[in-house]
């Protein structure tokens, strides 16, 4: 028996996902199809039911899944004993908005560098659909995206509900409140055309007999914000993102239009044997973003 068989059927296992049980190893799904089958032969037992369309584990599998989890756990701490190292480096590759990168990014890297300096990050930033995507593909490790993700062995750690805000540079003199039809009359900045927040204003304003508008986006939060700051138009923006201490002087919030939809931001992993590096930076996010929150109030 082969340690990287028992991994093909753990990853195989908690995925429910030939294909992206192969992404997360880095190997194709040929290859971890023969693992898992040469671990079958080897125990004399099927661990995996492919009669149906999904992917199930068999009755043996069930009863050996969390003994060959226990495997691989001994197996990597025994290494590590023997060699009398550091714990070798691993590679973490996360996923997160430009919400997330403006907000609270740089203090998630502190703690990680903090709490696992084994660790080296890749990081990706782009739209919540593009990385959930990303993320059921075995692309990504953990999501720090606005929704949850509803896939086979991935798992969602709450972060934070974001209020959406007007908001605009205080060199133009508006006024504290302003209705829609005002707002519409000047040039509008706000995330990228296939975000939540670009569907909710464009909806808005068609239903108010207001469209079209002048109604920019850009995928950067960092660009975003200044467009706004170079009194360039009124940005849509999440709270995250305005820090009421650091902006208040360049920024006002414009109250009187319609409110805008809130949105539910998750940490959300894969919960495979490779994965849990994901699950223990989502701690680490969660603990960070509760932390953001608490000290912007």
């Amino acid at each position: 028996m082969e340690l990287r068989q028992v991994e093909a059927f753990v990853s195989i296992a908690t995925l429910r996902n030939f294909r992206v049980a192969a992404n997360r190893l880095h190997i194709t799904q040929p290859a971890i199809s023969m693992r898992l089958a040469s671990l079958e032969r080897e125990l004399g037992v099927e661990l995996i039911d492919r009669s149906g369309g999904d992917v199930q584990l068999t009755p043996k599998g069930m009863q050996l899944l969390q003994l060959a989890e226990h495997l691989l756990d001994t197996s990597s701490e025994l290494k590590v004993l023997a060699s009398g190292e550091q714990k070798k480096l691993q590679r973490v590759r996360i996923g997160t908005t430009s919400t997330i990168v403006n907000a609270w990014i740089v203090d998630l890297f502190k703690e990680m560098e903090r709490d696992l300096p084994h660790l080296t990050a890749e990081l990706m930033v782009d739209t919540s659909p593009r990385l959930r995507s990303l993320l059921e593909r075995g692309k990504l490790d953990l999501a720090l995206i606005m929704g949850n993700t509803l896939s086979a062995g991935v798992r969602n750690l709450p972060l934070a509900r974001y209020e959406t805000q007007w908001v605009a540079s205080r060199a133009l003199h508006f006024p504290e409140a302003m209705a829609l039809a005002d707002i519409a009359q000047h040039r509008i900045m706000t995330y990228a055309r296939d975000s939540a927040t670009y569907g909710s204003l464009e909806e808005l304003f068609r239903n108010n007999g207001l469209w079209p508008v002048r109604l920019s986006c850009t995928n950067s939060t960092e660009a975003l914000l200044g467009v706004v700051k170079a009194s360039m138009g009124i940005g849509v923006i999440s709270e995250a993102c305005v820090n009421v201490s650091r902006d208040a002087e360049s920024l006002q919030i414009i109250r009187g239009a319609p409110s805008l939809p809130a949105y539910e931001y998750v940490a959300s992993y894969h919960v495979d044997s490779v994965g849990r590096v994901g699950m223990m930076v989502a701690e680490i996010a969660q603990r960070v973003c509760w932390s953001h929150a608490a000290g912007s109030r």
